[in-house]
């Protein structure tokens, strides 16, 4: 198993540094030969360039400003997102009335993106917080609610009578089989559900909310500072995958101990 960790970590390192190899030359040749390589340095840094931006932004504590303000939009849009939509899931899957009242509006709202709410809510809200946090949790409740209720639904009902034949309660019965059933399925809530924050986050900043990544993404631009932009791109990924490292992949760990102290 550690052989097999290392492995995957050399080999990731090797494909990173060859991305990077690609990156320098497609930079410095203009972009293969396609233009004049001056240009296409303005149009594609060196990632050379790309950490003296990081290292500038971090200096200056630009970056830091503003990727703080779009870690707490999006904290508090996905925690509301997760503080309604779990118990809306779970309503929906054990309660016929409560299914037959709410998901005419989840398969009416759930596929218009959450940036088609920006007009509204900057118009509602006003330009700050309370505009981008109302976005981010309606673009990220959806995802939440679905695989909730499909969760609870997937539950093998052969389980849950045999559990109640052995006396089980309903709280062990929730607990001993429901809940390792419907955990993988919040996972991916979960996980579909922030990366569809992010985007919505990222997207209002830069059309109208102040501050925060996607601010920083649209001065960027409108500066000609593709440079500032690529920056904004790597803090992105590097956060998801810090969250992926420190949030999912410790879920899906205890997912797979109740999976196995199910079937045992």
């Amino acid at each position: 198993m550690r052989s097999n960790g290392l492995a995957r970590y050399i080999q990731g390192g090797i494909g990173l540094v060859l991305f990077m190899v690609v990156w320098h030359v497609a930079s410095t040749t203009g972009l293969f030969g396609r233009i004049d390589p001056e240009y296409s340095l303005l149009l594609l840094p060196t990632p050379e360039t790309v950490l003296k931006a990081i290292i500038e932004t971090v200096k200056d504590g630009t970056l830091w400003d503003n990727v703080s303000v779009s870690i707490v939009r999006v904290a508090a849009g996905f925690s509301l997102a997760v503080v309604i939509g779990i118990p809306l899931g779970l309503g929906m899957a054990l309660s016929p009335l409560c299914n037959n009242v709410a998901e005419p509006f989840v398969r009416i709202f759930a596929p218009i993106p959450g940036i088609a709410w920006v007009p509204l809510a900057i118009l509602w809200f006003g330009l700050g917080d309370k505009a981008a946090i109302f976005i981010i949790t309606l673009g990220s409740i959806f995802p939440i609610v679905i695989n909730t209720v499909q969760g609870v639904r997937d539950v093998d009902a052969h389980l849950v009578d045999a559990a109640a034949m052995m006396g089980a309660s309903h709280l062990q019965i929730a607990r001993r089989v429901m809940l390792p059933s419907v955990i993988p399925y919040l996972v991916t809530g979960f996980r579909v559900g922030l990366g569809f924050a992010w985007r919505v986050v990222i997207a209002a900043e830069m059309v109208g909310v102040p501050k925060g990544i996607g601010y920083m993404l649209g001065v960027g631009r409108s500066t000609g500072r593709t440079d500032i932009t690529i920056v904004t791109m790597v803090t992105l990924g590097v956060l998801m995958l810090v969250v992926e490292e420190l949030m999912f992949s410790p879920l899906e760990n205890r997912t797979r101990f109740w999976r196995r102290s199910v079937t045992a």
